[in-house]
């Protein structure tokens, strides 16, 4: 094998790499930004769950049992 085909086969492993390298940084940069957008959802369904659930009760005449008032 020749000196020259070595350099050409390393010189293609580089570009390869350095290729691979280039796709890989923006997708963990989208995997990155789409966590954060997942556990910020997160984070507003619980804050929306304890906001529900603290609430005060439906009750219309105050002994804590809901009415139907449509009945």
């Amino acid at each position: 094998m020749a000196i020259n085909s070595i350099n050409s086969m390393e010189s293609s492993l580089a570009l390869m790499a350095s290729g691979m390298q280039g796709v890989r940084v923006p997708q963990e940069l989208g995997f990155s930004v789409l966590k954060q957008i997942m556990d910020t959802q997160a984070n507003q369904a619980q804050a929306l769950l304890q906001m529900i659930n603290s609430g005060p009760s439906p009750t219309v005449d105050g002994t804590g049992k809901i009415v139907n008032i449509g009945a």
